[in-house]
């Protein structure tokens, strides 16, 4: 299901699916795309999407939320249904920690085996960071272990959402329109049987939508986020 607030589409999933289509030359002006044809079009386009994930190429899923970091506690679970209940991080960018006073220390982001080898008794303001991308969650620890109430303000990558429903939009800005369109083409035209020239049409058209969307950012708003310490 799309959710971000970015998204202008206005070609839903089956839509694309149907350009592409034409855009190989396997689908006439007007028709619809069969069930098989749908479900390998959904396949693929979901294939490409992970794709510009993989590439950082989502900028505009780049946003900034504060965590709050409690006493006592140095890990974090963040994602639906997580003790922060939001979309988790794919990636986290960097982070600053703010005091009460608002007196703000960036820290430092670490690799899981840095981070195993600092003393976990430890208490004060955190100074150092790792996080852990898991399915659907991911988990945040800092180090030392707070000694009171910090924020802890990320700069990270949300992920993109999947499609799986035929009017579904995609989760993207409108510039990314043709990107998606002829990327699409480009994955499917090997399987319609394309010829090779036209193929390689295809995918020159695809880097250059690709190009010119990539040349796009986005700036998203800030979001508090407040463990759920029911959970």
């Amino acid at each position: 299901m799309t959710t971000s607030n970015t998204t202008i589409f206005e070609l839903s999933r089956d839509n694309i699916i149907a350009a592409a289509m034409r855009k190989c030359g396997v689908l006439a002006k007007g028709a619809a795309p069969d069930a098989e044809d749908l479900t390998n079009g959904m396949q693929a386009l979901n294939a490409l999407v992970s794709l510009f994930q993989t590439e950082g190429m989502p900028l505009w899923k780049r946003t900034q939320y504060s965590l709050a970091l409690v006493d006592g506690t140095n890990t974090y679970t963040i994602g639906v249904g997580q003790t922060t209940n939001t979309a988790f991080p794919l990636k986290v960018h960097s982070a600053v920690v703010r005091d009460s006073s608002g007196s703000a220390q960036e820290v430092i982001q670490l690799d899981r085996t840095a981070f195993n080898l600092l003393n976990t008794s430890s208490e004060g303001k955190p100074v150092q960071f790792t996080y852990q991308p898991l399915v659907n969650y991911g988990v945040i620890k800092v180090w030392p272990t707070p000694d009171t109430s910090y924020t802890m303000e990320l700069t990270y990558t949300k992920p993109v959402d999947g499609y799986t429903a035929a009017s579904e939009t995609p989760d993207f800005p409108q510039e990314w329109q043709n990107a998606l369109i002829y990327g699409l083409a480009a994955l499917l035209a090997p399987e319609y049987g394309v010829p090779l020239n036209d193929r390689s049409v295809l995918e020159k058209q695809a880097q250059k939508y690709l190009d010119m969307a990539k040349d796009f950012n986005y700036e998203n708003t800030s979001v508090f986020m407040q463990p759920n310490r029911d959970m």
